[in-house]
């Protein structure tokens, strides 16, 4: 019965329904990639900026406190003793208006003499800087430019990195040939890194190298090394006497922002698709509902005269070898006067009897509808021949004999006239078998009321 075109229509509905799931799970991945990227290209021009603003940190931050002790070299060159006797004021001012200054040191003929502040670095005064290669190398380089050098950065004995500024004393300024001794500055890196917004950088793999001018290996200080191999930000941080180099890799998939994009956008079209389906479900339900309500009975539950004519349609109109089946018109003799006699109410529960007997009374492949009022069909599959059919209507009509139902105390025995046609492939319509059973039904009810025996 409608079992069939349930399962037909359901089975396609589940098609499409994976379709459905795939096409937005498709188009979810689609928008959601176009979100991401969007605002990847957003995130990437802002790292860009990040990383040009950290280049302009480095630099405005070394040069700034470069200048300021800059001119404390100045001082020292014109007045060497005046310097001297009053170091540890011209080094306070130095140190106070600078950002990133630890200390200063004073080297005549690079033997450390004076150094600010005085606490924690005691142990300097009267170290002699030829005794460490690593620094007197730079004493000498700026000693031969005749301009501050940096160097580092470099771990310090006192503890922490710095950067140490070596500025070149000469006292027969401008000449610069009587070499007096140096001014080393010390700057501590570690706050410089931290001011200069490299560290809160996110969505970059980032590296700083010294480059080196007399071709050494340049030194890489911070970061991987592979990175300066093929980066996507390359920046030159030009200092005095020295250059580093500022690479970077950007990785955008790492942005806790990217990350939380991609998830709400997929949240955001699986939410929207879920509610979209709910709908489409909704109005199928409610199309499947509206459709059987349209192809069944109400009362008897049993498919209506719509259904076995589309039915029917179907069987005679299919391609291939025919398949046989005979059509019963089936219809309840005296039901008015059940009607009549005893109220509608009877007369629907006898309707509902009767049903219920036709379809206990024949196969589970066969299909029993009700044609309308007091008529029912039965359309019997893969039956054509006349001993077969006479043998299921004989076990219609012992069904139909040994049942009755009960109302007000009244039991009410079915009565019934069957008639039926046979099809086997031969050229007919839905309209002329339909006519043909119903004319076999009126012929068995006229015999009925002569007497004869039900054939």
């Amino acid at each position: 019965m409608f079992s069939v075109f349930n399962r037909r229509n359901n089975m396609m509905f589940l098609v499409v329904s994976l379709c459905f799931w795939g096409a937005s799970f498709a188009l979810i991945s689609v928008v959601a990639n176009y979100f991401v990227q969007k605002e990847t290209v957003k995130i990437e021009k802002g790292i860009r900026s990040s990383l040009a603003l950290v280049r302009s940190n480095f630099e405005a931050a070394i040069y700034m406190d470069t200048y300021l002790a800059d001119s404390l070299s100045t001082v020292i060159t014109i007045d060497t003793e005046f310097a001297t006797k009053n170091w540890s004021s011209i080094a306070s001012k130095l140190i106070r208006k600078s950002r990133f200054v630890r200390n200063v040191s004073l080297a005549p003929n690079n033997v450390i003499s004076h150094v600010y502040p005085l606490e924690g670095n005691k142990g300097a005064i009267g170290f002699d800087l030829a005794t460490r290669p690593e620094q007197i190398e730079t004493v000498l380089q700026a000693k031969r430019q005749q301009s501050v050098v940096i160097a580092g950065p470099v771990e310090l004995v006192q503890g922490g990195v710095g950067l140490i500024a070596r500025f070149p004393i000469f006292s027969d300024y401008p000449n610069n040939r009587d070499y007096w001794g140096s001014v080393s500055v010390v700057m501590d890196y570690t706050r410089l890194e931290q001011s200069s917004g490299l560290m809160e950088l996110e969505g970059a793999q980032v590296a700083l190298r010294r480059l080196s001018l007399n071709g050494e290996k340049d030194v890489v200080f911070y970061g991987e090394e592979t990175l300066f191999d093929a980066p996507d930000v390359i920046h030159q941080l030009h200092l005095p006497s020295v250059t580093w180099e500022l690479a970077a890799k950007i990785d955008t998939a790492s942005v806790a922002h990217i990350k939380e994009t991609r998830r709400l956008s997929v949240l955001t079209g699986i939410v929207t698709t879920l509610l979209l389906y709910v709908l489409i479900l909704m109005l199928y339900r409610n199309y499947t509902r509206v459709h059987q309500a349209s192809l069944h009975d109400e009362l008897t539950l049993l498919p209506n005269r719509r259904f076995i004519t589309r039915m029917l349609t179907r069987l005679i109109d299919q391609n291939g070898t025919p398949r046989p089946f005979a059509l019963l018109n089936i219809d309840l003799n005296d039901f008015k006067q059940v009607n009549d006699t005893l109220g509608h109410e009877a007369g629907d529960a006898l309707l509902k009897h009767v049903a219920q007997v036709l379809l206990k009374a024949v196969r589970s492949t066969d299909t029993v509808a009700r044609f309308g009022g007091d008529e029912f069909t039965v359309l019997v599959r893969n039956v054509s021949r006349q001993p077969q059919i006479e043998r299921i209507i004989a076990d219609i009509y012992a069904a139909m004999a040994s049942s009755s139902v009960t109302w007000n105390d009244r039991e009410i025995t079915p009565s019934l006239s069957i008639g039926y046609t046979t099809y086997n492939g031969q050229k007919a319509t839905v309209q002329q078998l339909l006519s043909e059973a119903d004319d076999s039904m009126y012929q068995n009810k006229k015999r009925q009321k002569r007497g004869e025996k039900h054939s």
